[in-house]
This record gives structure tokens, sequence and C-alpha cells, in this order.
């Protein structure tokens, strides 16, 4: 019962504050400086005028090339040979398929931050369940120019797409190394 009339004594006067209908004295609000847009309840709002003035000459700026994440490659090496299919190109593999293997040709551009290559196979032809894991083939580059490689363990008949990564030094911070894939071929099939 105490409690109810200490409420009581402390929220009633506040809500009957809160609901007076007596005017209050409010300052108006201070329209100078930048443009406002007034909105008065019941009457149409005014879209926003745009003025334009002459603005300040921007002033030249040079801005830090982003790093991606990983390094760039670095150059090929002058004395290697043109790549015959295109260095830097996704899809610059051939392949030549056997029974159970293939032997894959790529074009290594050279250089001493590559430490290996690694190729494998993947099986376009979907099963229910697990698929086929064909594994990789490493290959250690001695040199630049063209690259071949046998990749085994393929089931005959069947077709698939190899890709080749190559797995490089960081040339800034010499620590560590970073994976890319820098070749693919399209879909070949294995001999029946």
């Amino acid at each position: 019962m105490k409690a109810a009339l200490l409420l009581s004594a402390v929220a009633l006067p506040l809500l009957v504050a809160g609901c007076s209908s007596a005017p209050t004295a409010s300052t108006p609000a201070d329209n100078s400086g930048a443009d406002w847009i007034s909105v008065n309840a019941g009457r149409a709002t005014p879209s926003p005028v745009t003025r334009y003035g002459t603005a300040s000459p921007t002033p030249e700026l040079t801005l830090p090339t982003l790093n991606s994440g990983s390094p760039p490659a670095p150059a090929a090496s002058p004395t290697c040979t043109p790549a015959p299919r295109g260095a830097g190109v996704i899809n610059g593999l051939d392949v030549v398929p056997g029974r159970t293997s293939a032997v894959v040709t790529f074009y290594n551009p050279g250089g001493s931050d590559i430490v290996d290559y690694k190729l494998t196979a993947a099986n376009q032809d979907l099963q229910p369940g697990q698929q086929q894991d064909v594994g990789w083939t490493t290959v250690t580059p001695t040199g630049c120019g063209d690259l071949s490689a046998s990749v085994t363990g393929l089931t005959p008949g069947t077709n698939y797409v190899f890709s080749v990564d190559v797995r490089r030094r960081h040339v800034t911070s010499q620590e560590g190394t970073y994976t890319r894939t820098v070749a693919r071929s399209g879909v070949v099939s294995t001999t029946s």
C-alpha cells in the first residue's frame, strides 16, 4: 500500500505536467546560414533548390598503388622465348590425352621466385557420391620455356579439365609463398 501511495505521489505530478494544455514559450527556429527546408503540417513541402557556384580547382593527387593481396608476377626472363600459347593466358595449355594419363605442356616464363608448378585434372563426368581424386603432379622448373608433365591416375573415356598452379616466393617480403592458377584447359577426353 505504501508503494502504491509513493508511486502515485511521484508519478501523478509528472503525468499532469506532461498533459498540460497551457501554451509554453518557444524560441523561433534560426533559419540563417545554410539552406533549410521548412515543413509545416498540412502544407506542401517545396523541393530543394540546387545552387551552382564556382569551385576551387582540385589539387593534383598521386594515389598509391593498391595491393591485390599477392605481389604482381615478375616479368619473364629477357632471354626466354615468347610463349607460344601466350603467357598469363588462363587457357594456355596443350593436353595430349592417353588412356589413363595425359601429357600437359604449358609455358614457364622463368624467374627466381618460382618454386614449382602443380598440375591436376578435374573429372567433368560427375557421379553420385565422392568424386575421383587424381591428386597433384609437381614440376620444378629449370630455366624458362615450355614444360611438360604427365598427369596419371585418369579413368579411360572420361572428360577432364586440366589445371596448372604456380607456387611463388613473395618477392617483397621473402616470407612464405603464394599460389595462383596460371593455365587451364578446356574439356579433354581420355581415350577409351
